[in-house]
């Protein structure tokens, strides 16, 4: 009885101190509203089967998404038609949900696809980002009540806000603050960083608690411990816990024998992750990649990283790792 009495003692005390350390990490649920669920597919009137993907954006500008290259490459490159459907408010406990459908192509460009993106290769030429400008015609908005069918117009939808605030929030959700690194500086970021997800109106996230989290250099993208992202977020915000943008989820590129291979903008191998599924490698905001964001959207908000949530460290790549690798032991 004492040995049961003692197990079960311990499990109390380790259920309390998970609890505790869960609680230690203050997440800001409203700064991930700005986060959408998306449908990207092709033209409409093509005789082949429609295919679509399901991604995630962040809105950040009332004007404009940002996402994950990969997201809409297959659909939008090279000036091709294709729509993007956002959910700019989608219900769970209210009655009002608000779609966007955003249509591209040759004539009228909306997505803009990252210069030199290539899914094939981690190359740092080659950032998984992309951006969606929200340039609708009025006829292709759609204000509707989820659970009864109910159109409304836009005026309509509006008047009713007032009643469903969970719905205003996420119409009227303030626009992130993008934390920007020197590309030939690697730094450790300081805050605990959380991947959200939104889903028929709901919001929750995956949260790094030990704050483990490097932008390097050499890779020109950002390195954690893996904390369980997974396919169903590319395209969606990696914030820290207050809600500062981060970066952008991207794809996992592992290859034979579970590795990773990061290539410069000549094709040439610069350095290989040996066990790569032990770790989430994301697209942050370089010199090249927030060059490219401000090229579209002059009026983003954005602030250097350093001093305020990294700090610079002199680590090469392999020595940074050596250092994640601890903290997943420990």
């Amino acid at each position: 009885m004492k040995i049961k009495y003692y197990f079960l003692t311990f499990l109390c005390v380790l259920c309390a101190a998970l609890a505790q350390a869960q609680a230690d990490i203050a997440v800001n649920e409203d700064a991930f509203l700005v986060q959408k669920a998306i449908t990207v597919w092709g033209d409409e009137t093509s005789s082949e089967k429609l295919m679509s993907a399901q991604c995630q954006a962040v809105r950040i500008t009332p004007d404009w998404l940002l996402t994950a290259a990969h997201c809409v490459y297959d659909f939008c490159r090279n000036n091709q038609n294709c729509t993007v459907q956002v959910d700019v408010v989608s219900a769970s406990q209210d009655d009002l949900a608000a779609q966007v459908r955003v249509r591209s192509g040759a004539q009228k460009k909306n997505v803009f696809i990252f210069p030199g993106y290539n899914p094939r290769q981690n190359r740092s030429s080659s950032f998984d980002v992309a951006l969606i400008r929200l340039a609708p015609q009025e006829r292709d908005w759609a204000f509707f009540a989820p659970r009864g069918g109910k159109r409304f117009s836009r005026e309509q939808f509006e008047k009713q806000l007032d009643v469903y605030p969970e719905s205003r929030a996420q119409w009227n959700a303030k626009r992130p603050r993008l934390l920007t690194f020197d590309a030939a500086v690697s730094a450790r970021l300081t805050p605990a960083i959380a991947v959200p997800r939104v889903e028929n109106g709901g919001v929750s996230w995956l949260y790094n608690a030990g704050g483990q989290a490097y932008f390097i250099s050499e890779l020109q993208h950002f390195v954690s411990t893996d904390f369980g992202v997974r396919q169903g977020n590319s395209g969606g915000g990696v914030f820290t816990a207050d809600g500062q943008l981060v970066g952008v989820v991207s794809m996992s590129f592992t290859g034979k024998g579970n590795r990773m291979q990061f290539k410069d903008a000549d094709g040439k191998a610069v350095s290989t992750l040996q066990n790569a599924d032990a770790y989430f490698v994301f697209t942050g905001f370089t010199s090249a990649v927030s060059a490219f964001i401000r090229g579209h959207v002059p009026g983003v908000f954005s602030v250097g990283a350093v001093p305020q949530a990294a700090e610079l460290t002199n680590e090469k790549f392999t020595r940074i790792i050596k250092t994640l690798d601890n903290a997943q032991a420990n």
